[in-house]
């Protein structure tokens, strides 16, 4: 997308959030998160070409299983830290990733992660080792793993 491209959908956006709105008398949670996302959106620095190209190499090394250099590699994007970069590898890859969360961290009872998670990608790094070796013991996919832990 160019410049003129991004402006045209966010004028399009609120406008369009703007009349889903007109007529409530609150927000729901995904109203919530619809201005959250909008909000951000217009304030990130990322190029769609730099997106491209960090994505690309943070795939191929998490194809790999370069757990930490997939991570470190998606930190290069302004605004994310390891829970968007572990959620970026986990929507790509759902067998293999998952997402980091404090929720998950508690339940595995490594309440000491809970200092580092958000920058330490050797926390991460034994977080998934553990969900992984774990879901392989339950005889559940990852996804599933994760998300019964985190409900």
């Amino acid at each position: 997308m160019n410049r003129q491209e991004i402006l045209n959908w966010y004028n399009l956006e609120f406008n369009n959030i703007s009349k889903d709105l007109k007529n409530k008398d609150s927000l729901s949670y995904l109203d919530f998160l619809r201005i959250r996302n909008f909000k951000l959106q217009n304030s990130s620095r990322e190029t769609q070409d730099r997106i491209i190209s960090i994505t690309k190499e943070a795939f191929k090394l998490a194809e790999k299983d370069e757990i930490e250099k997939s991570i470190s590699k998606l930190l290069e994007l302004h605004g994310v830290a390891i829970p968007i970069a572990s959620s970026i590898l986990a929507m790509r890859f759902p067998d293999k990733f998952c997402i980091i969360d404090r929720i998950v961290i508690g339940k595995l009872g490594k309440e000491e992660w809970l200092k580092k998670y958000l920058s330490d990608t050797k926390i991460y790094k034994e977080y998934l080792i553990l969900m992984r070796k774990l879901s392989k013991e339950k005889r559940v996919n990852l996804r599933d793993f994760e998300r019964g832990l985190f409900e």
